[in-house]
């Protein structure tokens, strides 16, 4: 369920980004890239975090946070393929991947940077939202 949750919140979040975008063309030119590639790891890996702390209220031990972020990224990194290939034409943020050729020297360095950041931000997040639910719950407790 929990990756289920992370492809799906991935994807919306992704979606929607896409459309505010094409919406704010020529307004913001910069938003595009990030808010479009980045973005929808960092919430989903923040809701799963969050989620985790409510349902454990503790810290994710260290090799499971890992799997999860071994996971997330491989997921991430596919969506991402299927959002370049399928949602390119519509949202061109998203096509970005394309402008190489499948399996080309410039596609291989353009995953790798994706799959990069995409490690970075679900071991990052996950772990933020984690520690800032886990900091609620102590609060809450205390009062």
């Amino acid at each position: 369920m929990i990756y289920l949750r992370y492809s799906l919140v991935f994807l919306a979040v992704a979606l929607g980004a896409g459309v505010v975008v094409r919406l704010l063309e020529g307004r913001v030119s910069e938003l595009g890239a990030s808010t479009q590639l980045i973005v929808p790891a960092m919430v989903a890996a923040l809701i799963e975090g969050h989620r985790y702390a409510r349902t454990h209220r503790q810290r994710v031990p260290r090799a499971e946070l890992w799997g999860f972020v071994w996971i997330a990224t491989a997921l991430a990194t596919a969506l991402n393929l299927a959002l370049a290939y399928l949602a390119g034409g519509l949202l061109p943020e998203f096509g970005k991947l394309t402008i190489a050729s499948f399996g080309s020297q410039q596609f291989l360095i353009l995953l790798g940077i994706y799959t990069g950041a995409y490690l970075i931000s679900n071991r990052f997040f996950y772990g933020i939202g984690t520690s800032t639910e886990l900091g609620r719950q102590a609060q809450k407790d205390n009062k």
